[in-house]
């Protein structure tokens, strides 16, 4: 499977390199860059990462897709409190560890005993990490993988390059609902 994503990225990076080369713009619309990242995230769940389990892109999107992330719980499904889910307002603690997909770790609070404070719609935060906590449970860890378009876009930032596939472990270590504030 490593051979596929190896393949669809160097096809992919070819023809970017192509066609920017180019002085015709009769090319320039036809080359959906957000449909092909969709297709190299679903490859790389189709690889079989942890926590993913996929045979088909369809399968992928079915079992994995949510509102633009792809997530994958961590947390086993009996130990999720399930009558703790977040909503916008809640202020919750956040462990996370992110990394760009095929790459290294850029930033994580794992080993430090400060863990991230979040308002969720107040806290300055990227939007794929919105969708993702919308959809979690307080002391529910989940694996997402977030677009370019849902994370530092065509911009970046730091040590994050322009257009970067985003993989975070995000755990909610405990929840204030907007109620018991």
């Amino acid at each position: 499977m490593q051979y596929r994503i190896r393949h669809y990225l160097l096809l992919l990076s070819t023809l970017f390199i192509g066609f920017s080369c180019t002085t015709s713009s009769s090319f320039d619309g036809e080359i959906d860059f957000d449909e092909a990242e969709k297709h190299l995230i679903e490859e790389y769940i189709i690889s079989g990462p942890p926590y993913f389990s996929a045979d088909t892109h369809q399968e992928a999107v079915d079992k994995y897709y949510n509102f633009g992330v792809y997530m994958s719980s961590i947390t086993p499904e009996d130990e999720i409190l399930t009558d703790r889910d977040i909503s916008l307002g809640d202020s919750m603690h956040i462990t996370y560890t992110g990394w760009v997909l095929h790459g290294e770790i850029f930033d994580s609070n794992r080993l430090s005993e400060d863990p991230f404070p979040v308002v969720l719609g107040k806290t300055s935060i990227i939007e794929g990490w919105n969708i993702a906590l919308v959809s979690m449970h307080e002391k529910q860890e989940a694996r997402v993988i977030i677009p370019s378009a849902l994370g530092y876009g065509t911009s970046g930032t730091g040590t994050i390059p322009p257009n970067a596939t985003l993989v975070f472990d995000i755990k909610v270590d405990s929840l204030w609902k907007v109620d018991e504030q």
